[in-house]
């Protein structure tokens, strides 16, 4: 199984060769043998015996970037896109260095070997061999540009998974596509994105299932429904509240159907009853109820966008009164954005908004004043220009350094004004869902059921 992705250099081209050729990436410890690659076929990093692969295609490895330029300067071609960028990654344990390097040189050969110089180098201090290839963005037959398009990645990635299969290697059937770089990191760190929480709540029922019916239930009450329509290809899993569904290869193999019905199946029967006993006897504690020393006419209620920010991390258990963990997917996806809300509540602690007029005049007065003070530094900008004195343009510098910091700190407010503003009506919406979950209605209220499709073995 081999994943792909290209991406563009734009600034520098030798940066990326020298990332790609780095011998701290392609090192192989206690090899007996030196490994042959490019013109020589050996090349000793160190006194040790380490090794690396790498190879050039209508280039030599060792003058790759130097070749690559010439083709750039004959053509007039320096500026723009410098080079394109790609990997090529197996999965740990399917393929040796010296075929995970064949297999790289093969997939530029055919992607690019008849216009292009393309570098190869095979990185091997990971689990996973990969290898980098570095394109030059001219072509040195004619000088054309290569067009780095949405066709030209499908191609790569064909051409990728045709020499797998040519090689008996995997292949991955259901590309998921690109995630962003963000919900890909927060995926990795185990933070609460909808995914990682629909895989908890999987593990969560699996875990006390003795079959497939069981699990769908207590799905059901953890906030999800599952279906698995005959007449659509793919099963989806979707927040009861929800419209969007995923479908549930998206969350890992064992996380589909037939993984979660091996999972259910080989478990130990005894040990579900014993974890479901367990949770049935889990002691309940009683809150003690706490008589106000306030009269109740002098307790305000808070009310406006202020108020919603306070209930909102009221819910999601930012403030400190009483610790809590929120029932609903929605908002214990939320909880990854913690911060963020509890900040904007302060933010409007902090300025004495209380309504959405309130918060719209903060906003028009802030830029209105913030257009006052960029003006203010145009005007000592070209009194810069025109100073001579060197004690008159450090005093000038301290000015514009000092309203430069002005306006950074009011730009910054206005985004946190705008965030405000955004996120209000779903924060509404969160709210009246979490409401909803605490008083059980996604468990009573069978109507939402009986309208989504019937879950089929």
């Amino acid at each position: 199984m081999a994943t792909t992705k290209i991406w563009t250099v734009k600034a520098n081209l030798k940066c990326a060769l020298d990332y790609a050729a780095n011998p701290e990436k392609t090192d192989v410890n206690d090899l007996e043998n030196v490994i042959s690659y490019a013109m020589n076929g050996e090349k000793t990093v160190s006194g040790d015996e380490r090794s690396c692969f790498v190879s050039g295609i209508n280039c030599y490895a060792d003058t790759a970037f130097e070749e690559m330029m010439n083709v750039k300067s004959l053509y007039g071609k320096t500026g723009g896109n410098a080079a394109y960028h790609c990997y090529q990654s197996f999965r740990p344990g399917e393929v040796t260095p010296e075929e995970c390097h064949r297999l790289g040189v093969e997939l530029a050969e055919k992607m690019w070997g008849d216009k292009y110089q393309v570098l190869i180098a095979t990185h091997l201090d990971r689990d996973h061999l990969h290898n980098h290839l570095v394109v030059n963005s001219v072509s040195f037959i004619d000088g054309k540009k290569f067009n780095c398009d949405k066709g030209a990645y499908r191609r790569f990635r064909s051409l990728s998974d045709e020499i797998c299969r040519e090689n008996g290697l995997s292949v991955i059937e259901n590309p998921k596509g690109r995630t962003p770089r963000q919900l890909y990191f927060a995926e990795k760190n185990g933070e609460p994105t909808r995914h990682n929480l629909m895989r908890e709540a999987i593990d969560n029922a699996i875990s006390l299932s003795t079959n497939v019916y069981m699990f769908r239930d207590l799905m059901r009450r953890q906030g999800y429904i599952l279906s698995m329509d005959p007449n659509r290809k793919y099963a989806t899993i979707r927040s009861i509240h929800s419209k969007k569904s995923t479908r549930l290869y998206r969350l890992g193999e064992e996380y589909d159907i037939p993984g979660i019905e091996k999972r259910i199946g080989s478990q130990d029967i005894d040990a579900v009853y014993e974890r479901r006993n367990a949770l049935r006897e889990r002691p309940f504690h009683q809150p003690h109820a706490v008589r106000s020393q306030v009269r109740r006419k002098t307790l305000r209620k808070v009310g406006g966008i202020y108020g919603l920010y306070l209930k909102y991390c009221y819910l999601l258990g930012v403030i400190p009164k009483r610790k809590h963990h929120p029932l609903s997917p929605e908002m214990r996806e939320a909880c990854r954005m913690c911060d963020r809300y509890s900040q904007a509540a302060r933010f409007l602690a902090g300025r004495h908004i209380r309504t959405d007029a309130d918060l719209s005049e903060y906003i028009s007065s802030t830029e209105e004043h913030m257009d006052v003070l960029i003006r203010e530094r145009n005007r000592i900008n070209n009194r810069l220009r025109r100073a001579k004195d060197p004690g008159r343009i450090d005093e000038l510098k301290a000015e514009r350094s000092e309203l430069t910091g002005s306006i950074s700190l009011m730009r910054k407010e206005l985004r946190t004004a705008d965030f405000i503003l955004e996120r209000s009506e779903k924060i509404r919406e969160d709210i009246a869902i979490e409401q909803a979950y605490r008083r059980g209605d996604h468990v009573r209220n069978k109507s939402r059921a009986n309208n989504s499709k019937a879950y089929e073995r």
